[in-house]
This record gives structure tokens, sequence and C-alpha cells, in this order.
């Protein structure tokens, strides 16, 4: 392999949510910020991808085009066992990796995408419902409205942090003067001491999201069964669409591991059962040195290992995925990290040609350990053809 290109195989786009306005803000400031190998993972739904595609071509940084899942396990959430949701037993987030483009998925496969983006639609319908019920409650002259979120603020799918942000900016067009917004947020969170920023846009969604829409807060809906499907399934979707299923690896050693991930050689073991060979880490949630130690275990395993940074909150936050306290990720990982993209990419231009690529359609991997090496070199010659080196 030669010079190690920065890649991020994971970033939202406002398809699911994203800091970003536009996918083209998004590819312009990888390109700005030297990150040549790009991946955009929206939640159920790959509407962004046409449009990556020409922004990318356009702006000389390689596609990568993925998809995010929430897979739901009665059994583990009967057993009170976590995988990477920290706080809800049976819940997996599940990611599909280098997706043909353009997509090959089977009209059962599609119908299955409508089926969740309604079941989360009809869910945030409910959401806005009773976020308007509970600002009536308090005495405050405000309402939402799901066409105009949509409209404003998102592309086709509305979620749950888009009305965070169009309530902060309802509050901001209605009162002007920074005591009266403070008094009102005061009023809105019940809490005579809040003293926040109302002027910081990132902290007042964070605190709407958390003070009313969470579970136990005034404006919380449960989600419904019908918005999530089992594993097996999220895998065979995944599979019809060309791409290679990916167990994202929260290991967030700052709260806890989780029953799951506390056990790396047993977490490999299930993943393996579950015929998964490929991980993604986002290093900002792990401490340098923890990070460094999980990765070792699934490099040397032969999984294919990628890094990105999500983008998924209000933040706007640097695209070269770093650890915990923006702490470099060292060449060793970097190297890791390049590696596993350029896997994904050769993955993407062999089924371009109509070869078989790193797993077949069934999940089976196709590309052992020793044979890793050459296969990243085609999608590395395809990444430098791509962005004229």
């Amino acid at each position: 392999m030669s010079r190690t290109h920065v890649s991020n195989s994971h970033i939202h786009t406002p398809y699911s949510f994203s800091c970003f306005d536009s996918i083209e803000q998004a590819v312009s400031r990888a390109r700005n910020e030297q990150v040549r190998i790009l991946g955009i993972s929206d939640f159920n739904t790959i509407e962004g991808h046409q449009e990556f595609s020409r922004q990318c071509e356009e702006k000389r940084v390689y596609p990568l085009y993925n998809i995010e899942f929430i897979a739901f396990s009665p059994e583990d959430k009967e057993r009170g066992l976590r995988w990477n949701d920290p706080k809800n037993p049976g819940t997996v987030y599940f990611c599909g990796k280098a997706l043909n483009n353009p997509s090959s998925f089977s009209k059962d496969s599609k119908n299955l995408l409508s089926a969740l983006w309604k079941a989360t639609q009809d869910h945030i319908w409910r959401v806005i419902e009773k976020t308007n019920e509970y600002l009536k409650e308090v005495n405050i002259p405000c309402s939402l409205d799901y066409s105009t979120i949509r409209t404003e603020y998102a592309r086709n799918t509305v979620r749950e942090r888009h009305v965070a942000k169009a309530l902060y900016h309802a509050f901001a067009r209605k009162w002007n003067d920074p005591s009266q917004l403070l008094e009102q947020y005061r009023v809105l969170f019940r809490d005579n001491s809040f003293s926040g920023n109302p002027g910081n846009s990132t902290a007042m969604q964070n605190e709407i999201r958390s003070r009313l829409l969470k579970a136990g807060k005034p404006a919380f809906v449960e989600e419904k069964r019908e918005a999530f499907l089992p594993l097996r399934d999220i895998r065979r979707m995944i599979l019809d669409g060309g791409g290679i299923p990916c167990y994202p690896v929260l290991t967030d050693d700052s709260i806890g591991l989780t029953e799951y991930e506390q056990d790396v050689p047993l977490l490999i073991e299930h993943l393996r059962n579950l015929r998964v060979h490929a991980v993604e880490f986002i290093p900002a949630r792990n401490s340098f040195e923890h990070l460094k130690s999980v990765v070792k275990h699934f490099h040397k395993e032969g999984f294919i290992v990628t890094f990105g940074t999500e983008h998924n909150t209000p933040e706007m936050v640097p695209l070269a995925p770093a650890a915990r306290n923006r702490v470099p990720l060292d060449n060793k990982l970097m190297q890791i990290g390049y590696t596993g993209a350029c896997i994904l990419a050769a993955h993407q231009e062999q089924h371009k040609k109509g070869y078989p690529g790193f797993v077949d359609g069934k999940g089976k991997r196709l590309v052992s350990e020793k044979e890793m090496k050459s296969f990243a070199e085609i999608g590395e010659h395809a990444i430098n053809e791509f962005i004229g080196r």
C-alpha cells in the first residue's frame, strides 16, 4: 500500500440528520480538510447517494455508498443484554457498507425500506403532536408542524433532532431579547435555575432534546416495533443491495462497556457466527489507548476496520477521525482505517465490473486474510485514479 489518504467512512447527511446543510457542503469540507475518501451512512435510506456521487465526482473525493439501520432483538431485550446502544438492551445499530450504486435493491427490500420510513415518520408525527400539547400546557405560544419541519430542516425524512432544531429556531424567531428568550427556556424546561446560553445553537438543541424528547420527558414517544427489523432481515437487505454487513463498535470506555462488547474475543465470536466480517469505530467516543487496543484485536483477526465521525449532531467537528478530546490517530491506526476503506472501494469496483466482491450475496467471505492486501490494492488503485493522483 502506498501513502495513506485520510478516510472517513461514516457521516450522515440531511437525508437523516446532519450538521451539514447539504451534501455539497459535506463533500466540499472533506476536500478542504484533505479527507479524500468519504462515506455517507443515512438511516434507512439511500436517497442521497446520487447527489453524493455527483458532488464527489466534481470535487474528486472518492465516494463510499453506505446505509445505517437500527435492529431489534426481543431475546436480548428480555435478557437485558446491550450491544452498541448503552441505554437500550436489544437495540443494535448496524451498517451496510459499499452498496451498489446505482442501487440493486430488490422490490422486497424497497418495500421494507418504505415500511421503515413510514413507521419512523408516524412516530415523529406523534412526537410533534405531543410537543405541541406540552407547549400549550406550559403556555408557550409556539407550535410545530411536520410539513414545515420536513421542508425547512430535513430532506424527506424527519427525525427527533429535526424537531429539536425546529423548536430552537421557533424560539429564536419569537423572542429576540436574550433575557426574554432565557426566561422562555426556563418555562419550557420547568427549571427556573437554567442558565444556559440561548444563543448557542448546538447546546440549546441538545438541551431541548434531552429535556423534552428523551425517555421519561414530556414529549417522549416510545417507538413501535414496526420501526425496527430483526438483525437477520437487515443483514439480508444489505446483501441484497450488494453491500457488506458491518457492526459499529461502540466500546465507549467513558460510560462502561456493554454486555456484548466487554469481552472483545467473545464479541468477535458472536460477529463471526452472524457472518459479519467488518466493523467500524467512531473514535471520538473512545480514549486513544482503549481504541487502539480494541482495533488491534479486530485487525489481527482479519476484520475490515474503518473509522468515521457520524456528524449527526448539530456540532460541526473536523472530518478527519480522531479519538476522544480530538487526539489524532497514530500512523498505525490511520493505515488500518485506510486499508479498510480501500477494501470497501475494491468491493464497489469489483461489483461495477460484474466481478465478486469481498462477500457474496449470502454473506460468505470470498477474500481470505492472506488475500486482503492484494484486494485492498484494487481499491487503492481505483481511489487514486478517481481523485486524480
